[in-house]
């Protein structure tokens, strides 16, 4: 799953194209990618929650 990072009153905060909202929950869940496009590898762990396995920011190559 892929969207912009931001960061919540709940925790850290997916928001893909379609303008769905995922609350990711897990260990590794940096700060450092706030506002980049990210991509998340997880579980959905509830109606709004992935529990992420690894996430990294989209590379574009020109």
């Amino acid at each position: 799953m892929s969207g912009t990072l931001s960061h919540g009153r709940r925790g850290m905060i997916l928001t893909t194209a379609a303008d769905d909202v995922w609350i990711i929950e897990g260990d590794d869940v940096g700060e450092d990618f706030i506002g980049s496009t990210v991509t998340v590898d997880g579980v959905v762990a509830g109606m709004d929650r992935i529990r992420a396995d690894w996430l990294g920011v989209e590379s574009h190559s020109s």
